[in-house]
């Protein structure tokens, strides 16, 4: 289990009596009983402060309780755990250990004062956005804590609560979901003043089983909301997806809304929506930057792509719901940077190799095809394999691999014969088809005879960052 990231700033103290930590919990106590005071929440041991609350987490390779005397050691204040621990510090054994952990979160989140509280969800951009955000916020020279990297599941959400530090003002927090009903008590957790949903588009659709699933998962986090709340959506690349779904924009859109109904939603679309309450981002799209324009000034973001434009809007919008002067977010997200891993540039002798491989559905697929395809230049798309797509596995492969054909890429893939079918299909002609990392490597150097732009993009699973640090450590 790797370690959890807990900020360096200490977290705020949380002071639990034992009868008020039994009743969050609904735990019971094995050894000594006493008051604690916990400063953060650590899921591996080797992330334990003095003050932390270790939570052992019976994995399917790692079991925390065998680090539970580890934590102690290292100055745990509280371990929840799922069986009876002899250790030195309080145990509170609990049946539902993510559970108790997410109402220890919740009860954290209720007596903290002083912050706006921010949550972003969404199928696709959320960590840029959540980012993007963060910078936007951070322009106020006040002081930010923000989800570190993507921990926004049942165990990063209320880890990442419980590390909220004394003094902040926004707290930007970083919700996501994999199955229908995770967003809600997550939400409910984090009890958001201002919200962002950044888009609606094929994720996890082995659980949400299509478009509808996902705009009802990820409208929970508005209707967490309280009434008059500012909360705002992204519909950027929306026609396409319900389109290839068979459904339509007024219908997904109206999932969204129904759930925000007595909270100020607004929109934001490639149009203004016909509701009148669209708004258009505006600004320029260059290869592999864009300038965001607003009435009170524009910044400049070295980050690619229309779809990161619409992101961008998304964060700026939403810090200055949050209170965040508008010129004040404009110079935060000017000096914002790319987040690893998500379309980020990296510079290999004349060429450049685009990073993005952090994760990948359909839509962030095609999102960074759009990208590549807007680079000069000789280009080329290593793509590898997407999961957790369920019955749509198939044709989401097909329709990236007709994406990069009908934009005239060449394309290798990697380990993804259904998308090198949709490019055959589709009319493309220069497809390698990779087994592994070490061909797809090969593959790029074949292919390089002039200076090329190349994204390398798969879901996680894929590990296709070898191929980017292979490309990288060697001379080109």
């Amino acid at each position: 289990m790797n370690p959890v990231a807990i900020p360096l700033i200490e977290a705020a103290p949380f002071h639990l009596t034992p009868a008020t930590a039994q009743a969050l919990t609904g735990g019971t106590w094995h050894g000594s009983q006493q008051a604690v005071t916990l400063r953060g929440a650590a899921l591996d041991s080797r992330a334990v402060r003095p003050g932390s609350l270790f939570v052992a987490i019976r994995g399917e390779r790692v079991d925390g309780h065998d680090f539970a005397a580890t934590a102690a050691g290292a100055g745990a204040a509280l371990v929840l755990a799922q069986r009876p621990l002899d250790l030195p510090v309080p145990v509170l054994v609990c049946a539902d250990v993510p559970g108790a952990l997410l109402a220890l979160a919740a009860e954290f989140r209720r007596r903290f004062t002083g912050a706006t509280w921010i949550a972003v969800g969404g199928a696709n951009g959320k960590t840029t956005t959540k980012d993007l955000l963060a910078a936007a916020c951070r322009g106020s020279g006040q002081p930010v804590h923000v989800t570190a990297g993507n921990l926004n599941n049942h165990l990063g959400v209320p880890v990442t609560i419980l590390a909220t530090p004394a003094g902040t003002r926004f707290a930007v927090i970083e919700v996501g979901t994999n199955h229908p009903g995770e967003i809600a008590p997550l939400a409910a957790a984090v009890a958001p003043e201002v919200a962002v949903v950044t888009s609606i588009g094929p994720e996890h659709l082995e659980g949400f089983g299509d478009l509808a699933g996902v705009a009802r998962e990820e409208a929970a986090l508005l209707a967490a909301l309280p009434p008059g709340a500012p909360c705002f959506a992204g519909l950027h690349g929306l026609a396409g997806h319900a389109a290839a779904h068979g459904t339509t924009v007024p219908a997904l859109v109206a999932l969204l809304t129904a759930p925000a109904a007595g909270r100020r939603l607004e929109l934001l679309d490639d149009v203004v929506h016909p509701t009148g309450h669209g708004h258009v981002p505006t600004g320029r799209v260059a290869s592999l930057s864009i300038r965001l324009d607003t009435p009170e000034g524009s910044a400049e973001l070295p980050l690619p792509g229309a779809h990161n434009l619409s992101n961008a809007t998304l964060a700026y919008r939403a810090a200055v719901a949050a209170g965040v002067a508008p010129q004040e977010a404009l110079a935060g997200l000017s000096r914002a940077v790319p987040s690893a891993g998500r379309c980020q540039p990296k510079p290999w002798g004349h060429h450049l190799v685009i990073d993005d491989t952090y994760n990948a559905n359909p839509a962030s697929m095609i999102a960074g095809l759009a990208v590549l395809a807007n680079c000069p230049g000789e280009r080329l798309a290593v793509l590898g394999r997407m999961g957790e797509l369920g019955t749509n596995e198939a044709e989401g492969h097909r329709q990236v691999g007709a994406e990069a054909a009908r934009l005239g890429l060449p394309l290798i893939s990697v380990r993804a014969p259904e998308m090198a079918a949709g490019y055959r299909a589709a009319g493309g002609s220069r497809l390698v088809e990779a087994a592994d990392h070490q061909a797809a490597t090969a593959a790029v150097r074949a292919h390089l005879a002039h200076p090329t732009t190349i994204l390398i993009k798969a879901s996680r699973s894929q590990a296709l960052e070898r191929v980017v640090e292979a490309l990288l450590l060697s001379p080109c």
